[in-house]
């Protein structure tokens, strides 16, 4: 009798075989912009479809020499034993959903099945090579970032070594400290490469750092989705990573498509939503690390991290201080401060007389737009999104009324910069996005373009001056252009009692050294 005979594929066929199925990946090959923007770019040259559409210059990345692909050896991650792993299946790219934690939704993936690739960078290497790129980007990481992260002593060994040790032991974590790192070397370079030779070896390309953030986000977002006690310090610390992203990224016009010239908003405002313009997932994302805090309070207070969670000198601390007279150390500040201080009272004010006369039933809110195609809005004229102003009005004057009473308790009659800032960190002065009114948030990205709309930009602006005060590498020079934006923004509105809300806070704006003039807005990577 005939034997019948089954044929066992060998090792090299098995691994034709699997490379074979690797191939059925989405396409890396799209446009820069079409990947900044996060979406599908149908690849045609010497310009895709999209950019065509928008008048936009179109450029694709450099290609890559095909290198053969060996198996790597490298020293294997803890948490990189995922299911799936074992036989040589990919990780499920599609995470949990966030609902658990609400707050974290607006955080939009721009892949939605991407898969860890087999070592933190996704440069192809010889067998016993290195991943220089990433290795480059930790090292920056321990030289530059995490000093700069903070002033407080405590604070700054939390990201020189309790996020990194963490980061060891989770993947996500790394990217994300990868991507920190990567981000901040991008805006330092370009800062500096208008006055000095660049090597390219002292680089690494935004592609690079943004694959390293989407890994580090879908990890993030994994995490999130199954909080617990056992891992919350691990959700606070990649929360803490991707703020830090989030606000650095506002400097690179590649991750910020929208500039803030008049004709581009303009254009923006009839094409675009408010969220989109204004790139508001950070704030959102701010918000969401109060969830996190708020829920696992008893856990992280006596963890490691409580350093970043502890503020002992917050909003409680200043309720009960009054001051009779301006105290003589403000007039020492710097002129900018000087200028912030002397007017942010009025600005209130004047804020707080505008709202209070939408309390009239005679006034229609409707009509309070000079704009001729403005028409009424039921959504907009209802009482609770007056009251939800009213409230963000109460916070921006309990937050300007903080930095205040810092300048005026100033340890030494003739404060220096760097004791000013470390008074702000401890008073927690960027805090107020987790103390906004959810019904102002959304009055933020309402399509109708009236009054109460208007008013929305301009409070967010005058929020934002706050962060254009403090001085650390991933806001410096953020949030200027921010306000500039809005200030572009409330002009379309055609409104001359808001547009004359925006004259004191771009007058300190225009005070920064931070602010960048038109010609050197980050726009290509210096590589």
């Amino acid at each position: 009798m005939a034997e019948c005979v089954v044929s066992t594929p060998t090792t090299d066929e098995q691994r034709v075989m699997r490379r074979h199925r690797a191939r059925h990946t989405k396409s890396r090959n799209g446009c820069n912009n079409c990947k900044s923007r996060h979406v599908k770019c149908d690849e045609l040259q010497p310009a895709c479809g999209t950019c065509a559409s928008r008048g936009e210059p179109c450029s694709y990345p450099r290609p890559r020499a095909p290198v053969k692909k060996l198996r790597r050896s490298r020293i294997p991650l803890p948490g990189d034993e995922r299911p799936g792993d074992d036989d040589g299946s990919p990780v499920p790219g599609s995470l949990a959903s966030s609902d658990g934690c609400p707050q974290f939704s607006a955080i939009k993936l721009g892949v939605a099945n991407t898969t860890f690739p087999a070592s933190l960078g996704d440069q192809p290497h010889e067998q016993g090579s290195l991943a220089m790129d990433d290795l480059k980007l930790l090292q920056y990481y321990h030289l530059h970032t995490a000093s700069g992260m903070s002033l407080h002593p405590r604070r700054v060994m939390v990201w020189q070594r309790i996020i990194p040790e963490l980061a060891v032991k989770n993947r996500y974590l790394m990217h994300l400290v990868l991507a920190l790192a990567g981000i901040h070397m991008i805006t330092n370079q370009a800062k500096s490469g208008s006055t000095g030779v660049s090597e390219e070896s002292d680089t690494v390309d935004l592609a690079t750092v943004e694959e390293h953030h989407q890994s580090g986000l879908e990890g993030f977002r994994e995490e999130v989705s199954c909080i617990s006690s056992t891992n919350a310090g691990n959700v606070l610390a990649g929360s803490l990573l991707l703020v830090g992203y989030a606000f650095a990224s506002l400097k690179v016009q590649k991750l910020n498509s929208i500039t803030d010239g008049p004709e581009e908003i303009q254009w923006a405002a009839r094409n675009s939503s408010t969220f989109e313009i204004l790139r508001l997932s950070w704030l959102y994302l701010n918000r969401g690390i109060s969830s996190v805090i708020f829920d696992k309070w008893n856990v992280l207070k006596a963890s490691r991290l409580r350093q970043m969670v502890v503020f002992p000198h917050s909003e409680e601390f200043w309720n009960d201080f009054e001051f009779d007279a301006p105290s003589s150390r403000i007039s020492r500040c710097s002129s900018r401060l000087l200028k912030f201080a002397e007017g942010a009272g009025q600005a209130v004010a004047d804020m707080k007389v505008s709202l209070d006369a939408l309390d009239s039933p005679k006034d229609d809110l409707s009509n309070r737009s000079d704009t001729p195609n403005s028409q009424p809005s039921p959504s907009m004229t209802s009482d609770w999104l007056l009251d939800a102003h009213l409230e963000a009005l109460g916070t921006l004057d309990r937050s300007y009324s903080r930095i205040i009473a810092v300048l005026q308790c100033a340890a030494t009659d003739d404060p220096v910069d760097a004791e000013i800032q470390m008074d702000f960190e401890e008073a927690a002065v960027l805090s107020w996005p987790v103390l906004l009114p959810s019904p102002f948030l959304l009055s933020l990205q309402e399509s109708e373009h009236n009054f109460l709309h208007g008013h929305s930009l301009v409070l967010l602006a005058h929020f934002y001056l706050i962060n254009t005060l403090v001085d650390s590498w991933f806001l410096r020079g953020s949030f200027e252009r921010e306000v500039l934006k809005l200030n572009a923004l409330v002009g379309t509105l055609n409104d001359s009692s808001l547009s004359r809300f925006m004259i004191w806070p771009t007058e300190v704006v225009a005070m920064s050294p931070n602010l960048p003039s038109r010609n050197s807005i980050i726009g290509d990577v210096v590589s």
